[in-house]
């Protein structure tokens, strides 16, 4: 019996962390939205439960990195700003 989810679903976490988005085989996989519970937001392309291809993450002090994304981590081309209105 495979009970992995397939589809849109939304999951949460006891510490009120939440991802509303695409699954695939039971992985986070396409396109999803995770707000955590520090107040990051991460909205954009998820790929076996990792932030991968292109997205904007969104950190609770205003700063914003749209670009990108590798392994969770920025990687390759994006733009990212500060409050202060400084750039990257």
């Amino acid at each position: 019996m495979d009970d992995g989810q397939d589809g849109y679903g939304m999951e949460t976490w006891p510490d009120g962390t939440e991802y509303k988005g695409n699954y695939v085989k039971g992985a986070k996989h396409g396109q999803g939205i995770f707000h955590w519970a520090n107040g990051n937001i991460y909205e954009g392309e998820i790929v076996d439960n990792q932030l991968e291809g292109k997205g904007t993450f969104f950190w609770k002090d205003k700063r914003k990195y749209v670009g990108s994304w590798m392994e969770n981590k920025m990687h390759g081309s994006g733009f990212y700003t500060w409050p202060d209105g400084r750039y990257f």
